[in-house]
């Protein structure tokens, strides 16, 4: 899923490729136990690659916090730290020494911008603690294509919906209920982000703006 998703996000690369990799889950005896991720400490930072963004960064933990598995998120991206090949990126986390000019470790030693982009990730493990579906939920592909996936978490307790759009601009998703674990569906309830979306008739009406992800529960 690494190269998957850097490719993706930075690299203009179908969106539907998320989707593809996902389908070898049955290869797999327990792909739930499976360990997304989109950096570590063998390749550039993601902040310093060529094609990123802050939102863009912020997509990348969107998609890995939300997708099946155990996440694996690597020091300081949750702040967007920037490094270049190893050892460039491993540098030390700020604060993390006596006499360092800040503190990220503390709101107040962040940047805006270093803040924004964690308060965001922030968030989003909130919201994965408290909904099962989005730690041990399995898996139901929606709807694919160049630029957006839209994917179900369905768990004994909940379903969620996940819909994320990599295009920059807006986009609206028509999907069939028939067949999937919404169709029984009679009410959609956003718990992430910022897209719309409605129950019409016998599918789901999803409009997403530009580079988002969101979430929402089924009823």
């Amino acid at each position: 899923m690494f190269f998957t998703l850097r490719d993706v996000l930075l690299r203009g690369a179908p969106t539907g490729r998320i989707a593809d990799v996902l389908r070898h889950d049955s290869s797999y005896p327990r792909p739930e136990v499976l360990v997304p991720f989109f950096a570590n400490h063998d390749v550039p930072r993601f902040a310093s690659a060529e094609g990123s963004s802050p939102a863009k960064l912020k997509l990348a933990f969107g998609l890995t916090l939300a997708l099946r598995g155990i996440p694996e998120i690597y020091y300081g991206d949750e702040i967007g730290m920037p490094g270049g090949g190893d050892p460039d990126n491993r540098r030390d986390f700020p604060g993390g020494w006596i006499g360092d000019a800040s503190d990220a470790f503390t709101e107040s030693g962040r940047t805006r911008g270093q803040q924004e982009i964690f308060s965001y990730v922030q968030s989003l493990l909130k919201l994965r603690r408290q909904h099962p579906a989005l730690r041990t939920g399995q898996l139901w592909h929606l709807a694919s294509d160049e630029s957006s996936y839209v994917f179900a978490r369905e768990s004994e307790e909940e379903r969620v919906v996940v819909a994320f759009n990599n295009a920059d601009q807006s986009q609206e998703v028509h999907i069939p209920l028939a067949d999937t674990p919404a169709q029984k569906a009679t009410e959609m309830a956003l718990l992430f982000g910022q897209a719309k979306a409605a129950l019409a008739g016998s599918e789901i009406r999803i409009s997403m703006p530009a580079q988002s992800l969101s979430i929402f529960s089924l009823n």
